[in-house]
């Protein structure tokens, strides 16, 4: 199934590369070499970030811990959404001899942090592109049965209200460390992503920032979805069909995006296939008299 659905993506990027034009893509692929530095940063953003996050609940060496987040990263990114949670749960319990229990519910609590990170972060550039005019409500709220956005509010606040009442059962983590946490989420989503819009801005120098807001937004709906394979793939054909619809380029898009997914892959591939020669050679030698 997530051989077809790839498959699927891959074949609608190429019907629309065609319709754009193989030869204006090519021609449009970033040269800048800033392009491709801050790549580097923001690809190992999140493993570094998380050895901060997961000292605040279990002890082990940066280093061994920096390894296991890059490759939760590359299970989440190359097999199926939450794949590398499974990754490290399995992880914590045969390396740091935790209990089950335990480093589920760490993991569950640093999603949830996690999580609202992404939505607040989310929700505050909407209502900056709202505040400048980037998105114009009344274009989309004009037909709209306001029965239904009273009803969602509705459901919205009960479930709001059903958090707080079993947040104990729901939530483990101390304030205190929970707090901590969410900022270093915080900075570290901050960061990526004003990185990613200082990427597209090297490789389009022409755009102007209420577009790279919009990406950022389709950016981060997109990495929420769960259990979805290969989500760069699905911000690169999304990001051609918006380029589009508000004005920019599409073959300087394709090119920009698709350099952005390829990279992404050769990195999984490279990092993934070093760990496991590296494993495998701490195999062999524990093994030896």
């Amino acid at each position: 199934m997530k051989r077809f659905v790839i498959l699927l993506i891959l074949g609608i990027i190429a019907w629309n590369l065609s319709r754009i034009g193989w030869t204006e893509v090519l021609r449009s692929l970033p040269r800048h070499p800033g392009f491709y530095l801050i790549f580097f940063l923001l690809y190992l953003s999140l493993p570094f970030a998380e050895v901060f996050i997961y000292r605040q609940v279990w002890q082990f060496r940066r280093w061994l811990g920096f390894r296991a987040f890059l490759n939760k990263r590359i299970y989440n990114n190359e097999v199926v959404g939450y794949s590398g949670e499974f990754y490290l749960y399995l992880w914590a319990k045969k390396k740091l001899n935790l209990p089950g229990k335990v480093v589920m519910r760490n993991i569950r609590d640093s999603n949830i942090l996690s999580a609202l990170v992404s939505y607040f972060v989310a929700f505050t550039l909407v209502g900056l592109l709202v505040f400048t005019d980037a998105i114009v409500l009344s274009d989309w709220f004009e037909n709209v049965d306001w029965f239904f956005i009273a009803l969602g509010v509705l459901i919205a606040v009960v479930l709001i209200g059903v958090g707080i009442q079993f947040r104990r059962h729901l939530f483990a983590l101390p304030l205190g460390k929970a707090l901590r946490i969410f900022m270093i989420y915080l900075v570290r989503f901050v960061f990526h992503h004003a990185g990613l819009v200082a990427m597209w801005a090297l490789a389009m120098p022409g755009a102007p920032l209420q577009v790279w807001l919009t990406f950022v937004a389709m950016y981060i709906v997109i990495n929420r979805l769960p259990f979805f394979p290969s989500k760069d793939l699905v911000f690169a054909l999304a990001g051609i069909e918006l380029s589009r619809v508000i004005g920019v380029n599409p073959a300087e898009v394709a090119g920009m995006l698709l350099v952005y997914s390829a990279l992404n892959k050769v990195a999984n591939m490279t990092l993934f296939s070093v760990l496991s020669l590296k494993l495998e050679k701490l195999q062999e030698e524990e093994g030896k008299p």
